[in-house]
């Protein structure tokens, strides 16, 4: 009997699946995909983040975080401060264009998410979840 691919494939392989089809959605909707409105998430929830402290709390690497800032700010959704104790630093900031796309792309998220989850009963949802956090809590340790 044919084994299952190893665990890390199968949750890479359900996180991509996930990924392109809420990509595709944002795409349309807004120009952006969903890394780089991970980027704008980051931003609205840590207002003046460096591009450093960005691409940790991302999780994406320091290159690609650069590259999806300039897209950011040549849309007009970010914009860069100069850090008033250090004016080598920069601090990050959305735009109230950056704020709207955000605020929108939050319940549009959150819908799809509703969707991709209703596969699951409420019980399975809840084991899910928990099976979830130990495994993180796991990963942290």
């Amino acid at each position: 009997m044919a084994r299952d691919p190893f665990l890390t494939f199968r949750l890479d392989q359900l996180s991509q699946t996930a990924i392109a089809k809420a990509s595709q959605v944002y795409k349309d909707r807004f120009g952006l995909n969903i890394r780089e409105l991970r980027v704008l998430r980051a931003i609205g929830d840590q207002p003046g983040l460096s591009s450093r402290r960005l691409s940790e709390a991302t999780f994406i690497e320091q290159t690609l975080v650069s590259k999806h800032l300039r897209k950011l700010v040549n849309a007009g959704l970010v914009q860069r401060e100069l850090e008033s104790t250090d004016a080598r630093r920069v601090a990050l900031h959305l735009t109230a264009q950056g704020k709207a796309i955000r605020e929108t792309a939050d319940s549009l998220g959150e819908e799809m998410e509703r969707d991709f989850l209703s596969v699951l009963t409420p019980e399975e949802l809840t084991q899910f979840n928990l099976c979830l956090a130990k495994l993180r809590h796991w990963g942290a340790s």
